[in-house]
């Protein structure tokens, strides 16, 4: 299993307009700057444990549980403690 993190779009033939081609600068060059290669390295070994986790039949931990599951309105009496 491969887990690629660009997806890749012919554009051949296609006219994009100057505003278009100025994002799509933007946007490889936000790209090139936040995936730097130690943390693509990180999240593919992050990814790669994961994986073995999941295949020893590891559980994920639970972070969020019910505390407790009450009804209504509780009364004054009841929250003094009589």
């Amino acid at each position: 299993m491969s887990h690629s993190v660009l997806k890749t779009v012919s554009m051949q033939g296609t006219q994009l307009s100057p505003l278009q081609r100025r994002q799509l600068a933007f946007q490889k060059q936000v790209h090139q700057s936040f995936m730097s290669p130690v943390l693509a390295n990180q999240v593919k070994q992050t990814l790669k444990a994961v994986e073995t986790l999941k295949e020893q039949g590891a559980k994920p931990a639970r972070v969020w549980f019910v505390e407790c599951q009450e009804a209504g309105t509780i009364s004054v009496a009841e929250w003094m403690g009589f």
